[in-house]
């Protein structure tokens, strides 16, 4: 079977959609034949990611594997896994085959960018771990957190109920307290976070986790990606 990549979803089944519609959309194709061939791992039975950082719980790493290990016995040579706060336990995945890490992928983004004072919103198991702000603080920037966070879990949470519209409106005012704040971009370090807010909702210039995985995962599969512009 030439097919050459694989995603492990379900974290949430919602984002899981959004980020398939990505690689539809980003792909350069004239024709059906034309897009990504990939696998979908979907399980929406990964332990929740929130409750095993803060409290304990199951930990999503054995789930995890388990795809990858689905992925490898396959015949497939890249796996990307478009759950920002699952890469808590990017270092204890199997290495059998190539599992991109969007942290490091988003990160490198920002660095290229040029911004200095960048805005973040992620969960608070991805914020309290140290992903995206320890990296970033060693190469002299201040990622910049809503004093609201607590806002944008609940914006996170109707995402995954399917309350789209409720979602968006607890989010925005989070975005307007941090363009108040002096921020000059917003990292999107959550997958539902792009369901829910797009270039028409803010001036500001959005660096998207999902977006660079799933361009990533185009150029794997040997295929091209729009141009941005």
């Amino acid at each position: 079977m030439d097919i050459k990549i694989g995603i492990i979803g379900g974290m949430g089944p919602k984002a899981t959609n959004q980020f398939l519609d990505r690689l539809t959309e980003l792909t350069d194709a004239d024709n059906d034949q034309e897009h990504v061939r990939y696998i979908l791992y979907n399980d929406p039975e990964i332990p929740n990611r929130i409750d095993a950082y803060f409290n304990n719980g199951e930990s999503p790493v054995n789930s995890i594997n388990r795809g990858i290990d689905f992925m490898e016995k396959n015949g497939i040579q890249t796996v990307g896994i478009p759950c920002n706060t699952v890469h808590i336990w990017f270092d204890q995945f199997h290495r059998g085959i190539n599992v991109l890490n969007m942290i490091d992928l988003t990160v490198s983004a920002v660095l290229e960018s040029g911004y200095k004072r960048p805005g973040i919103l992620a969960t608070t198991a991805t914020i309290e771990s140290g992903l995206y702000i320890r990296d970033l603080k060693k190469a002299g920037i201040n990622t910049i957190i809503p004093e609201d966070e607590d806002s944008v879990m609940r914006a996170v949470q109707h995402v995954k109920l399917g309350s789209i519209s409720e979602g968006k409106a607890v989010l925005l005012p989070v975005i307007k307290e941090l363009e108040n704040r002096g921020v000059d971009s917003l990292i999107l370090a959550c997958t539902e976070i792009p369901v829910i807010l797009g270039s028409n909702d803010t001036g500001l210039p959005l660096i998207d986790s999902d977006r660079l995985l799933a361009e990533r995962l185009i150029i794997a599969a040997g295929k091209k990606v729009k141009n941005r512009y």
